[in-house]
């Protein structure tokens, strides 16, 4: 699996000039990350880009670690056949058109497959985005060249996409609204011989790999992939489609998925310690904060609200509610200390209303010391802090401190912020520097607590 992630040569078949078609993109992205260890193949040979182009595979003059293939699919097992002959042992079809259209395609499907064991071929694919390995900056796929170049940020997150399209517009989002250190982005497609097992025992072992996020239609082979997500202490966040029947229907027509019974599927995954979203910005937005956050929490569900508005403080008690979670009782110590900070008329309990407090004392005086208190609490197993942003000449807290307290504890803080955006924004900035990740929306916040208080 490492020559897939991490190839020295690559060829690309099917290449193509035309600037319409998605060859062309994975052309420019093979030529930029590759250079002179990428050759081009075309049947008119050529140039392309002032790019030698070969007339076949069996035309490269050097040894290739994975071929790509992007033509019609009926001329794929043909190709294979040349690769095989050449004694290239991977290739990627992100070319569409087997299992997902029917009978013809199934057939496609079963001719390549016996061509790749004929010549001890492993095949990643077919109809799928190819793989992104961020560490390295190796594209290996038809995301647009101009839409990932210098945009990029390495870091610890692995996403496993069964769709094509859908994993680049995973890609589009991240790098567009919300960038955040990613290490591997795989879209595997039909999967008509390498799996979301096969790459799942690749990421556990891949040290650049933290956290793992899976969009899948359908799982192969349960027994193994269920014994591999129980193996590891690492975060693996999936998202099941094809729950239901009409779902399995459309996965069928997609990718060629086949309907499983998703009680058996769900409470294998809870069982293995897998955390299941049922959206795509939850499965990103959960696999983002697991990147962020560097505790590991307690197995209790004991949360504590912090905030600057009581009604804010109903609203996410009816949601830790509906998640399963509770309100932490302050034990007397914690009591005592924010007792100083607020008005006699005033008892503190949890959801703690802050406003009083600042009223009486002021922000900077108020929020530092309670989010300390909160933090250092036996009874409390995790923080939702709802912050007020506005425009300060100094820091609105101790962000370092926080962190260290936060890790000396073992506790997940989430942060949900209102009020201007620019302050807002480098608040979320500053926090998540120190593992605090930042929401904007209080049921996500919740929602990414419940799931931190998950962690294996």
């Amino acid at each position: 699996m490492k020559h897939f992630f991490d190839p020295e040569t690559v060829a690309l078949i099917g290449a193509t000039e035309n600037p319409f078609r998605a060859g062309y993109q994975l052309f420019l992205n093979l030529n930029y990350c590759f250079g002179e260890k990428f050759y081009p193949v075309n049947p008119k040979g050529g140039t392309i880009e002032g790019k030698t182009c070969y007339p076949s595979i069996l035309d490269v003059p050097l040894p290739v670690d994975v071929a790509v293939i992007f033509i019609n699919a009926n001329r794929v097992p043909e190709v294979l056949e040349q690769c095989g002959e050449k004694g290239i042992k991977r290739v990627i079809i992100e070319s569409a058109g087997f299992s997902e259209t029917g009978a013809e395609g199934l057939a496609l499907h079963k001719r390549c497959l016996e061509i790749a064991r004929e010549n001890d071929i492993r095949i990643w694919g077919p109809n799928c985005m190819g793989v992104i390995n961020v560490h390295t900056m190796k594209v290996i796929s038809f995301f647009r060249h101009d839409m990932w170049r210098e945009k990029f940020l390495p870091g610890p997150v692995s996403l496993v996409v069964q769709s094509g399209m859908l994993s680049a517009g995973f890609l589009t989002r991240i790098l567009s609204r919300n960038p955040f250190g990613l290490s591997k982005i795989c879209s595997i497609g039909n999967k008509m011989d390498i799996d979301e097992s096969d790459i799942l025992e690749y990421l556990i072992r891949d040290p650049e790999t933290e956290v793992i996020a899976m969009y899948l239609e359908s799982v192969e082979n349960g027994r193994r992939f269920f014994t591999l997500c129980q193996s590891t202490r690492k975060p693996i966040v999936v998202l099941k489609a094809g729950r239901t029947k009409i779902g399995a229907q459309a996965a069928q027509s997609h990718t060629g998925s086949l309907a499983q019974n998703d009680t058996i599927l769900d409470a294998a995954l809870r069982q293995t310690g897998v955390i299941r979203v049922h959206d795509m910005n939850e499965l990103i937005e959960i696999a983002r904060c697991f990147g962020i956050v560097n505790v590991e929490s307690p197995k209790r569900t004991q949360l504590a609200v912090l905030t600057f508005s009581g009604g804010a403080g109903v609203v996410s008690s009816d949601t830790i509610y509906d998640y399963g979670m509770d309100l932490a009782r302050f034990n007397g110590s914690t009591t005592e200390k924010l007792k100083k900070l607020f008005p006699e008329w005033m008892e503190p309990s949890n959801p703690l209303d802050l406003y009083p407090a600042m009223e009486k004392n002021g922000y900077y005086q108020v929020m530092q010391p309670s989010l300390e208190a909160a933090i250092h609490d036996p009874e409390v197993d995790g923080i939702f802090a709802h912050l007020f942003a506005f425009p300060s000449d100094k820091p609105l807290f101790e962000y370092e401190k926080i962190g260290t307290m936060l890790k000396d504890v073992n506790k997940p803080m989430v942060v949900w912020t209102l009020g201007d955006d620019t302050s807002s924004s480098e608040l979320k900035s500053q926090f998540e520097q120190v593992g605090v990740p930042v929401v904007d929306e209080i049921s996500k916040g919740v929602r990414i607590l419940s799931a931190l208080l998950q962690r294996k």
